[in-house]
C-alpha cells in the first residue's frame, strides 16, 4: 500500500497552470511535479460549487434531493452517511486518516469527519451562514466587511493554510511513526474570494486588492469609469493567491516520500466576467467546471477524455494500492449540474448545456456547433442521468416509507 495525499485547492482555474498550457509562470512547484506525474487535461467537476462538487468526490454520487431532507444542508449530511465515504474506503484498506478543511461546506457539520482519525475543520457548528452563502456569487460591501471580521478573527473559510500548516506537519510526523499507510487530505481556501494574498506574494498594494474585492462583492458593477481598472486588480490578487497556494504544494511536495501519491485539484473554477457578465462561481461555464487535477509520484501520462471527480475515491484507492492508472479511467461524456437547473454533458471538446431557458451545443471555448447528432448525444446522456436519478429518489423513498411504518 502507498500513502496517498490529496490537496484541494477552492476555485482554481485551469488556465493559471503551466502544465495546462499557462505560460504566467504562477504554478512552477506544480507544474515540475505534474511533468513527471499522471495529468488529466479534461477534468471536470461535477458541479459548480463547493458544497455539491465535494460532497460527489466524497462519494462518488452527486447529492439528490429527498423527501426526507428539509434544505439543501441535509441533502448533503444524507449523502455523505448514505454510503463509504473516501477516507471511509481507507479505513476499510487498513490506512490511518487526516483531514484538514477550512471550508464551512466541508465541515463535520456534515459529516465529513466521518473516517478520519483525525479531522480539524477549525469551526465550531455550522458557518455556512447567508453571508457566505451569498459569497459564492457575489454579494453586498456589507457581506465583505463581515466576511473579513469573521477571517481577523480566525473562524471561517478564509484560514490561510500557513496558520495551519504546522499541525499538518506534526500529523505526519505522527502518522510516520506507525506501520500503517496513511491518507491525508487538505482542503485549501486562499484561491477563494476575496482574493487577499499575505504579505510577500502581493504583486500590487493592499489597498488596491481590497479596492478590487469590495468591488467584486458589490456586484462587480460594469461600465463605470473604473470597472477596468479594477476588474484587473481583482485578477492580480487572484493571480496572488494562486503563487501563494503553489508555495503549499512545493513544501507538502517536500515533505511526504517520494512515493507518496501526491494528487492536487481544484473543486471547482471561478469566472471574471467572461460569459454574461458572471463573478465568481454557482455557474456551470467551462472557466468553472474544468479543473486543473494531476498526480505526483505516478509514471509520466496524460489523460485526454473527460474525468469527473465523481471517480476521484476509485481513483485515489487505486493509487493506493501501487495501480498504475491510465486512459481507461477516464470517459467519453461526463456530466455537471448545479442548484439553478443547468445540466451539461462534457465530451472533451464539445459541451452540451441545457437551462430552464432552453439548450445548446457549442466548443469548450463557447463557440455554438450546428451538430444535430451531438444534440442527441447530449440530450441522451441528460435524460439517461435525470432518469437515473428519478428511481434512485423512489428507491430511497421507499426505503424510507417502510423504515418508518415499522415491522409487518
Amino acid at each position: 500500500m502507498r500513502d496517498v495525499v490529496l490537496v484541494t485547492i477552492d476555485s482554481f482555474r485551469t488556465d493559471r497552470c503551466g502544465f495546462l498550457g499557462s505560460d504566467d509562470g504562477l504554478t512552477p512547484a506544480m507544474d515540475r511535479l505534474a511533468a513527471d506525474g499522471l495529468v488529466f487535461e479534461n477534468a471536470v467537476a461535477p458541479a459548480g460549487a463547493t458544497s455539491g462538487s465535494s460532497s460527489t468526490f466524497f462519494t462518488g454520487r452527486y447529492p439528490i434531493e429527498r423527501s426526507t431532507a428539509e434544505d439543501r444542508k441535509a441533502v448533503m449530511r444524507q449523502n455523505l452517511k448514505a454510503g463509504r465515504t473516501l477516507p471511509q474506503q481507507f479505513k476499510d484498506m487498513g490506512y490511518r486518516t487526516a483531514g484538514f478543511t477550512a471550508n464551512p461546506w466541508t465541515s463535520r457539520f456534515f459529516g465529513y469527519d466521518a473516517g478520519f482519525d483525525h479531522f480539524e475543520d477549525f469551526m465550531d457548528g455550522d458557518l455556512t451562514s447567508d453571508t457566505i452563502e451569498k459569497g459564492d456569487r457575489g454579494g453586498t460591501f456589507s457581506d465583505l466587511t463581515s466576511q473579513l471580521l469573521n477571517w481577523w478573527q480566525g473562524q471561517d473559510m478564509y484560514m490561510s493554510w500557513d496558520a495551519y500548516y504546522d499541525q499538518i506537519l506534526d500529523w505526519l510526523d505522527e502518522a510516520r511513526e506507525g506501520d500503517e499507510p496513511f491518507f491525508l487530505w487538505i482542503f485549501l481556501v486562499d484561491v477563494h474570494m476575496p482574493y487577499l494574498p499575505p504579505k510577500g506574494y502581493r504583486s500590487q498594494s493592499s489597498a488596491a486588492a481590497y479596492a478590487a474585492n469590495a468591488w467584486l462583492f458589490g456586484g462587480a458593477k460594469q461600465n463605470t469609469p473604473l470597472s477596468g481598472l479594477l476588474h484587473d486588480r481583482l485578477l492580480r490578487a487572484y493571480d496572488d493567491t494562486v503563487r501563494f497556494t503553489d508555495e503549499f504544494v512545493d513544501r507538502i511536495a517536500r515533505a511526504v516520500d517520494d512515493d507518496t501519491a501526491l494528487c492536487v485539484h481544484a473543486d471547482h473554477g471561478e469566472s471574471f466576467g467572461e460569459r454574461d457578465g458572471h463573478y465568481g462561481h454557482g455557474s456551470l461555464y467551462e472557466e468553472t467546471v474544468r479543473v486543473p487535477l494531476f498526480v505526483a509520484n505516478h509514471p509520466q501520462d496524460r489523460i485526454k477524455r473527460p474525468f469527473s471527480l465523481a471517480g476521484l475515491p476509485a481513483l485515489l484507492t487505486r493509487l493506493g494500492r501501487g495501480e498504475t492508472v491510465d486512459d481507461s479511467i477516464a470517459h467519453p461524456i461526463v456530466t455537471s449540474r448545479n442548484n439553478d437547473g443547468w445540466r451539461v454533458a462534457h465530451g472533451g471538446s464539445w459541451r452540451y448545456t441545457r437551462r430552464p431557458e432552453g439548450e445548446s451545443v457549442e466548443t469548450a471555448d463557447g463557440d455554438p456547433i450546428d451538430d444535430e447528432e451531438l444534440y442527441d448525444i447530449g440530450q441522451s446522456v441528460i435524460d439517461h442521468e435525470i432518469e437515473a436519478e428519478e428511481e434512485r429518489r423512489r428507491v430511497i423513498d421507499a426505503a424510507v416509507e417502510v423504515t418508518e411504518s415499522g415491522p409487518l
